[in-house]
């Protein structure tokens, strides 16, 4: 690991944050402009694990709880067959938009804490366990 990942992507080896950083340059979350996302991915493509604006800290929260980069895209990607209008704790219901930038979801750990288990040990597809997840915290959350 180079000095530079180190002090970047701190617990994590050079592999796994490239891996966290291609997931997050993908489902950021938070709104960043394209030029800095376009920065990123060259880096990226470079072999340089960019660290953005919380990556770091939800790549650390995100593992805390099981997730690994394959786990955290298949989410997002699952997600974007879900309509957001039939779920109200759905992440895109809580986008972060700025003006000027790509907009960001932010990763909640207490939302998705189970999800890796529903994939990983109970059998669900990614999207089946992403509709479980929103419908109990939907019902459970109700305000």
């Amino acid at each position: 690991m180079t000095r530079e990942t180190n002090e970047s992507w701190p617990g994590f080896s050079s592999e796994e944050s490239l891996q966290w950083a291609r997931a997050l340059l993908s489902h950021s979350p938070q709104a960043l402009p394209a030029s800095y996302k376009g920065l990123a991915l060259a880096d990226i493509k470079n072999g340089k694990p960019h660290a953005g604006p919380d990556w770091v800290r939800t790549a650390e929260q995100a593992r805390a709880i099981d997730f690994t980069p394959v786990l955290y895209n298949s989410l997002f990607n699952s997600l974007q067959a879900i309509d957001p209008d039939s779920f109200l704790w759905h992440p895109q219901n809580r986008q972060i938009s700025q003006r000027a930038c790509v907009p960001g979801i932010p990763f909640e750990t207490q939302l998705w804490k189970e999800w890796p288990q529903l994939v990983l040990t109970d059998g669900f597809s990614p999207g089946t366990a992403a509709e479980l997840v929103l419908t109990f915290a939907d019902l459970t959350y109700r305000s």
